[in-house]
């Protein structure tokens, strides 16, 4: 029997504040609520930073925006021309051209929702929608072992590929993220995390970030430093992208 150890992704905080038990990888934003109403909420500030040697900077690790026709423009809403702190659209026959693991986590998942169905990606982005949670891979007929969650409420955004099991009766998940998106469109890294067990029916807890290492081969990993979750959301990216998850069948809650 593994042995299993309960734990918390970090919560995105000031440098040399506190540990706290009630941590969690989606942090708390005052702002949340301004989504709801439709005003424009603000973008994070440097005293939100995860620790000292991580700052709430967007990332900026995309390199595909030097050959803007690898994107879409059939959705005004995310011109090719943004910076790559935003999300783009990738055009589906150019996806063979590019290096699918420097694609920025964000574009994957508005290139998911995009095709998967024209109502997806409005929903995700309408801030009138207080929350959003998509589940890609859910019924049986799709064939796919591996599922994916999008989870917006407000500002924020989880995201993470994660396998259903039974015995233990846990979700698994391979690669975890959690984003805050600025006002201007901005997407803010804040937390990640890799081979994280959560309680198969405690949604709740996979959103405050709590997760179990249930011990063996693969360890839970909890990156603290920036180059480490951007490798990890890149990663996430291109297991997005490999699985074509806008093919599944979505189980969708708003």
């Amino acid at each position: 029997m593994p042995t299993s150890k309960t734990t918390t992704l970090p919560d995105p905080k000031p440098p040399n504040a506190a540990p706290s038990s009630t941590t969690s990888i989606m942090p708390a934003s005052p702002a949340e609520s301004s989504s709801i109403d439709g005003s424009p909420p603000p973008s994070p500030t440097k005293s939100d930073s995860v620790n000292s040697s991580t700052s709430t900077s967007p990332t900026e690790c995309d390199p595909t925006t030097k050959d803007s026709s690898i994107y879409t423009t059939a959705f005004p809403g995310l011109p090719p021309s943004n910076p790559s702190s935003h999300a783009h659209i990738l055009s589906l026959p150019t996806l063979s051209k590019i290096a699918i693991l420097e694609v920025n986590l964000q574009d994957a998942i508005a290139t998911t929702l995009y095709h998967s169905s024209p109502s997806l990606l409005p929903s995700f982005l309408d801030p009138t929608v207080p929350i959003f949670k998509a589940i890609f891979g859910e019924k049986k007929r799709s064939g796919m072992k591996r599922q994916l969650v999008v989870w917006r409420k407000g500002i924020e955004v989880l995201i993470g590929t994660y396998t259903p099991h039974t015995s233990p009766k846990r979700l698994y998940f391979s690669h975890v993220a959690g984003y805050l998106i600025g006002y201007d469109g901005r997407w803010y890294l804040r937390a990640t995390a890799g081979n994280a067990w959560a309680g198969a029916s405690r949604w709740t807890d996979v959103w405050k970030g709590k997760f179990e290492c249930l011990g063996g081969v693969e360890r839970m990993e909890v990156e603290t430093d920036e180059k480490g979750m951007e490798r990890r959301a890149r990663e996430l990216a291109r297991e997005v992208l490999d699985a074509e998850y806008w093919v599944a069948e979505v189980d969708l809650k708003m």
